[in-house]
Protein backbone atom coordinates (compact mmCIF):
# COMPACT_ATOMS: atom_id res chain seq x y z
CA UNK A 1 0.00 0.00 0.00
CA UNK A 2 3.10 2.32 1.02
CA UNK A 3 4.32 2.17 -2.79
CA UNK A 4 1.07 2.57 -4.21
CA UNK A 5 0.95 5.64 -2.35
CA UNK A 6 4.80 6.90 -3.38
CA UNK A 7 3.72 5.86 -6.77
CA UNK A 8 0.59 8.13 -7.32
CA UNK A 9 1.80 10.83 -5.59
CA UNK A 10 4.98 10.25 -8.09
CA UNK A 11 2.62 10.30 -11.10
CA UNK A 12 0.65 13.91 -9.55
CA UNK A 13 3.95 15.78 -9.06
CA UNK A 14 5.41 14.33 -13.26
CA UNK A 15 1.91 15.89 -14.20
CA UNK A 16 1.73 18.94 -12.62
CA UNK A 17 5.65 19.81 -13.74
CA UNK A 18 4.21 18.94 -17.07
CA UNK A 19 1.00 20.82 -16.90
CA UNK A 20 3.30 24.10 -15.47
CA UNK A 21 6.25 23.63 -18.39
CA UNK A 22 3.13 23.17 -21.16
CA UNK A 23 1.20 26.82 -19.88
CA UNK A 24 4.57 28.37 -20.13
CA UNK A 25 4.82 27.29 -23.88
CA UNK A 26 1.45 28.26 -24.41
CA UNK A 27 1.89 31.55 -23.04
CA UNK A 28 4.75 32.13 -25.34
CA UNK A 29 3.20 30.31 -28.73
CA UNK A 30 2.62 32.96 -31.76
CA UNK A 31 5.03 36.04 -33.02
CA UNK A 32 6.66 38.59 -30.97
CA UNK A 33 8.38 41.11 -32.45
CA UNK A 34 11.34 43.37 -31.04
CA UNK A 35 10.69 46.91 -30.58
CA UNK A 36 13.12 48.45 -28.88
CA UNK A 37 15.80 50.76 -30.90
CA UNK A 38 19.37 49.91 -29.65
CA UNK A 39 19.10 46.76 -32.54
CA UNK A 40 17.79 45.95 -35.74
CA UNK A 41 13.95 44.45 -35.38
CA UNK A 42 13.78 41.09 -35.15
CA UNK A 43 10.57 38.26 -34.77
CA UNK A 44 10.32 35.19 -32.89
CA UNK A 45 7.60 32.62 -34.34
CA UNK A 46 6.73 30.06 -30.83
CA UNK A 47 5.43 27.19 -32.35
CA UNK A 48 4.52 24.05 -30.39
CA UNK A 49 7.76 22.38 -30.41
CA UNK A 50 9.87 24.85 -32.84
CA UNK A 51 10.88 28.39 -33.21
CA UNK A 52 11.93 30.72 -36.24
CA UNK A 53 14.35 33.69 -35.83
CA UNK A 54 13.93 35.92 -38.50
CA UNK A 55 16.03 39.33 -38.80
CA UNK A 56 17.75 41.50 -41.23
CA UNK A 57 14.42 42.78 -42.51
CA UNK A 58 13.42 39.21 -42.76
CA UNK A 59 16.40 37.71 -44.72
CA UNK A 60 18.05 35.72 -42.26
CA UNK A 61 15.79 32.65 -40.45
CA UNK A 62 16.90 30.44 -38.29
CA UNK A 63 14.83 27.60 -36.53
CA UNK A 64 15.40 25.09 -33.94
CA UNK A 65 13.97 23.24 -31.30
CA UNK A 66 12.93 24.94 -27.81
CA UNK A 67 11.96 24.34 -24.37
CA UNK A 68 11.11 26.20 -21.44
CA UNK A 69 11.58 26.73 -17.55
CA UNK A 70 10.25 29.14 -15.06
CA UNK A 71 13.84 31.48 -15.74
CA UNK A 72 14.92 30.30 -18.89
CA UNK A 73 14.12 29.40 -22.82
CA UNK A 74 16.47 26.49 -24.40
CA UNK A 75 16.79 26.58 -27.57
CA UNK A 76 18.72 23.36 -29.29
CA UNK A 77 20.29 22.94 -32.73
CA UNK A 78 19.80 26.36 -33.94
CA UNK A 79 20.00 26.20 -38.10
CA UNK A 80 20.18 28.19 -40.84
CA UNK A 81 19.20 25.86 -43.72
CA UNK A 82 21.25 22.90 -43.11
CA UNK A 83 23.68 23.50 -41.19
CA UNK A 84 23.62 24.02 -37.37
CA UNK A 85 24.96 27.15 -36.07
CA UNK A 86 24.66 26.40 -32.45
CA UNK A 87 24.24 23.31 -30.70
CA UNK A 88 22.38 25.67 -27.49
CA UNK A 89 21.91 28.96 -26.92
CA UNK A 90 19.65 29.82 -23.80
CA UNK A 91 18.05 32.69 -22.94
CA UNK A 92 16.52 34.34 -19.68
CA UNK A 93 13.10 35.97 -20.06
CA UNK A 94 9.93 37.48 -18.10
CA UNK A 95 6.62 38.14 -19.89
CA UNK A 96 4.95 41.28 -18.32
CA UNK A 97 1.83 40.42 -16.43
CA UNK A 98 -0.87 40.46 -19.25
CA UNK A 99 1.63 38.35 -21.01
CA UNK A 100 2.02 40.02 -24.58
CA UNK A 101 5.25 41.79 -23.49
CA UNK A 102 8.46 39.50 -23.63
CA UNK A 103 11.77 40.94 -22.06
CA UNK A 104 14.85 38.15 -23.20
CA UNK A 105 18.59 37.99 -23.42
CA UNK A 106 21.38 35.87 -23.95
CA UNK A 107 22.05 33.82 -20.95
CA UNK A 108 25.16 35.65 -18.89
CA UNK A 109 24.54 38.81 -21.52
CA UNK A 110 25.41 42.57 -20.45
CA UNK A 111 22.33 44.01 -18.39
CA UNK A 112 21.62 46.26 -20.96
CA UNK A 113 21.52 43.74 -23.97
CA UNK A 114 18.24 42.44 -24.02
CA UNK A 115 15.03 42.43 -26.40
CA UNK A 116 12.12 43.85 -25.51
CA UNK A 117 9.25 42.26 -27.65
CA UNK A 118 5.48 42.24 -27.99
CA UNK A 119 3.25 39.77 -28.96
CA UNK A 120 1.76 40.57 -32.62
CA UNK A 121 -0.75 38.55 -34.95
CA UNK A 122 1.06 38.76 -38.02
CA UNK A 123 4.89 38.74 -38.49
CA UNK A 124 6.09 42.28 -39.57
CA UNK A 125 8.48 40.94 -42.34
CA UNK A 126 5.83 39.12 -44.43
CA UNK A 127 4.00 42.76 -45.56
CA UNK A 128 2.50 42.62 -48.40
CA UNK A 129 2.96 45.68 -50.76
Amino acid sequence: MKHTKIFIFTIGFIMLIACETNERKENLIGIWESYETHHSKAVLIFYKDSVITEYLGGGMHTNSKWDIDEEKIYFKNVRLKDTVLKKNINYEYKLNETEDTLFIKVEGGKEDDYSKMKKVLTNPFDAKY
